[in-house]
Order: C-alpha cells, then sequence, then structure tokens
C-alpha cells in the first residue's frame, strides 16, 4: 500500500465534456423543465428532472448522503462517490423507518441504473473506504480520476471529536486510494497529508503536463489553497505561493481575488475551464443558500467577477445546504453541465422524518447566450 500522491496524474478525462444525459435518462421525464430558475447576465441554470429521479431511491442499496463527486470510468459508467450514507429503505411517503448510517459508499451508474458498492455485509454494512491504520478514523470522500487501469481518489481523514453535537469532528489530513478497474477493487491507500489546519484534493484540474490540486485551509471562511504535481517528473511537486511556485508549502500560500483579498470558498468547490475560461464555483460560505461562480485566466487566480448562479430555495429553519460542485464532464447539448450541492438538517431526527433532506440536488448551468 506504498504509492505517492505523485502517481495521481492525467486528469483530462475530467475535461472530456461528453453528454451523459443519456436518451434513456431523459426519457424518464415528460420534458425537462426548461425555465431558468436563476440568471444573470452570465450565467443560466434550469432544472436537471432526471437526476433528481435518478437518486430518488427507496431501498436496494444508497438511499441518502452528501458531498457528491462524480468521475467518468473508461466503459461509460459514472462513479458517483458520497461522504455519510443511508442505506436500508424508504417509505413512499418518503419517511425513513430506520436503516445503518455509514461514511462513505460508492454509487456506479449505468444508464439509469445504480449500484451501491460498501463494505462488510448487507446486515452489517460498513464503509467502502476505511483508513488501513486506525479503526475510529474515517473517511469522506474527495476529488479523484482514472488513469489507465487505476482510479485515484484523494480520501479525507475525519476524527470524532465528541464535541460540538453534529459537528464534533475535525479534518485530520489526506490519504490517496488506488483501485482497480472495472472492479473498483481497492488496492492501494497512502498518507498524504497529516493536519488539522488544511486539506488536498476536494478538486483537481489537469493542464499542460501539470495536476493541479485544490485544497481548503481551516480559517473563518476557508481560504483556498493550490498546488500541482507534473505528468512527466511525479517526483516533482510545486505549491502556490501567490506569487509563483515553490517547493514547500509555508502555511500562507492562498489563491486571491482581483482585489489582493483571499478567495473564500466553501469546504467543495470546483475548478474547471469552460470557454477559455478558468472557472471556480463554490457556496459563497458553509452555510451560505448562495453558489457563486468566479473566472480566471489562470488555474490559481487571481479570481474575479463573482456571480451569482443560483440561490438553494431549501435552505431556511433547521434545513441547510452545502457542497456546491460542477460535474463539467456531464452535460446537456442545450443547457450546459450538472451542478450538485447537499442538503441537510441541523435536527438529525428530519432525516428520518423525509429522506429527501439529505439527497443531492441537480441542476444544469451554461454561459448566458450559448
Amino acid at each position: 500500500m506504498k504509492k505517492s500522491i505523485l502517481t495521481y496524474s492525467a486528469l483530462s478525462v475530467l475535461l472530456l465534456l461528453v453528454s451523459c444525459s443519456k436518451d434513456e435518462l431523459e426519457s424518464q421525464v415528460v420534458q425537462a423543465d426548461l425555465k431558468n430558475i436563476t440568471s444573470s447576465s452570465a450565467v443560466q441554470t434550469s432544472t436537471a428532472p432526471a437526476f433528481t429521479q435518478l437518486f430518488e431511491t427507496f431501498g436496494g442499496g444508497w438511499t441518502g448522503g452528501d458531498g457528491a463527486y462524480s468521475i467518468p470510468l473508461p466503459d461509460g459508467r459514472i462513479l458517483w462517490t458520497f461522504g455519510d450514507s443511508f442505506l436500508g429503505t424508504v417509505n413512499p411517503d418518503f419517511s425513513r423507518p430506520g436503516g445503518p448510517l455509514i461514511n462513505n459508499t460508492f454509487v456506479i451508474q449505468d444508464g439509469n441504473q445504480l449500484e451501491t458498492l460498501y463494505g462488510g455485509t448487507p446486515s452489517n454494512p460498513e464503509a467502502y473506504v476505511r483508513p488501513w491504520d486506525s479503526s475510529t478514523d474515517f473517511y469522506w470522500p474527495g476529488d479523484g480520476t482514472v488513469i489507465g487501469d487505476r482510479l485515484y481518489m484523494f480520501m479525507l481523514r475525519i476524527r470524532l471529536t465528541g464535541e460540538g453535537g453534529p459537528f464534533g469532528f475535525e479534518h485530520i489530513g489526506t490519504d490517496l486510494a488506488v483501485f482497480s478497474l472495472p472492479d473498483l477493487q481497492l488496492i492501494h491507500q497512502r498518507e498524504i497529508a497529516r493536519t488539522t489546519e488544511y486539506l488536498m484534493g476536494v478538486s483537481i484540474y489537469e493542464e499542460d503536463g501539470w495536476v493541479y490540486v485544490y485544497g481548503t485551509y481551516s480559517s473563518f471562511g476557508k481560504d483556498a489553497l493550490v498546488a500541482r504535481v507534473s505528468v512527466n517528473d511525479l517526483d516533482l511537486i510545486q505549491h502556490w505561493n501567490g506569487d509563483g511556485w515553490q517547493s514547500g508549502f509555508d502555511g500562507e500560500a492562498f489563491m486571491l481575488t482581483e482585489d489582493g483579498s483571499n478567495l473564500k470558498v466553501s469546504n467543495m468547490f470546483s475548478v474547471f475551464r469552460y470557454d477559455g475560461k478558468y472557472l471556480l464555483l463554490t457556496q459563497q460560505d458553509f452555510f451560505s443558500n448562495r453558489i457563486m461562480l468566479y473566472s480566471s485566466d489562470s488555474p490559481t487566480g487571481p479570481w474575479r467577477n463573482p456571480v451569482l448562479v443560483f440561490e438553494t430555495p431549501e435552505t431556511g429553519g433547521d434545513v441547510f445546504t452545502y457542497n456546491a460542485s460542477c460535474h463539467p464532464h456531464i452535460t446537456h447539448p442545450d443547457k450546459g453541465m450538472l451542478v450538485t450541492y447537499s442538503v441537510n438538517s441541523f435536527d438529525f431526527w428530519d432525516l428520518f422524518e423525509d429522506a429527501r433532506l439529505y439527497r443531492p440536488r441537480f441542476f444544469w448551468m451554461k454561459a448566458a447566450g450559448d
């Protein structure tokens, strides 16, 4: 289980704008809702009801989770990964009679079919991926990609603190997990970093022989970090220091906005390229209902022209939304790229009264005028 982070390369598969809005998916709905939910001079959004229906599951596997990443697999399937996930059953009225809650699941989308991967047994399920060196730490998945016949994925290592109620946990580092294909069996795990200060691998992007690995720094309002790995020299890692690249992380190497201030992001954000621009999608902060889109001429920033993409309608009372993420490899010919965000409640028992509270929401995003 000794494979370096430096094997994490060739992320161009994430940039292939292959349309995964397959005919059989779209045919499940009478007609996709083409009206704008939110619009600005730069961005238009519209609903994605086929994906909502796809993840409206009632049993036989995953029935709820957060932190939705997606990775296109070579055989045309899509791998969705989730953090804390419910299994078990959901009643027709969306109430949840019970069921296990495990720390992560892999869900494979093959057309309009979903298959859930988890560890343990159906009667005693466990997280699909667990740390090799601890029975108490656990993982929430980060971003990942396919290289050859392997899937490489950052795993965010979490530890419970016993304080803070539903937020009684802390991030203690990042590991790398490597899986075989097509069966997605774990074959390697390796420590990347042990620190409570920053997390790497919440988003990744590849260009011109470099793999850009993005992360967050723990502060009031997350600061954004970026490192890069050479595809041609896997021993070469560089960290952005605000002006250029250096060999080590100095603890203050944050991405900036156009006015020179630190860019503030949520725990999960996305960096990708579209129409000649680098774009960064994030919620304004962890509990904000505002999803923002920044642009830049460089994958390191400075980031400018923040545009309000969407305001999550679920936010209010105990319900909050978070973990907005763009999936640039999932596109619709008329409506653009797929975006997801997570929904949750400060009252844990709400998730049993209505299972839909703890499922991703989906919408399409495109540049106005496209």
